[in-house]
């Protein structure tokens, strides 16, 4: 097992989703995804020097490249949901190749 975090990394981590989780209860639901993709994001940078080559693709890839999260116009939210998707197949696909399984259809 290869370790991709130090102890200092994890607890930055670890400070950032509690005092997220605090802030936003008195927030704008609509900030909840946007802490959650920054966590995801500052995630992928602390870990991504030090992670294989499939983790180190999936934590620079499509996340990386997701706008702005949207607070108000539907259209907008539509967009970005629909590349949320594709950064949510992406995660799935990973974590499918690393158990070992397959999709239903591929060979």
């Amino acid at each position: 097992m290869q370790l991709v975090l130090t102890e200092e990394e994890a607890v930055e981590l670890f400070a950032f989703l509690v005092t997220a989780a605090r802030t936003q209860l008195d927030e704008a639901a609509e900030y909840g995804p946007l802490r959650l993709l920054t966590a995801a994001r500052r995630l992928g940078e602390m870990i991504a020097p030090r992670s294989s080559e499939p983790v180190r693709q999936l934590v620079t890839g499509p996340l990386q490249q997701l706008g702005p999260v949207p607070l108000s116009d539907d259209d907008d939210r539509g967009d970005f949901a629909a590349q949320l998707d594709t950064v949510c197949v992406a995660v799935a696909e990973h974590a499918t190749q690393r158990a070992g399984l397959r999709r239903k259809g591929t060979t």
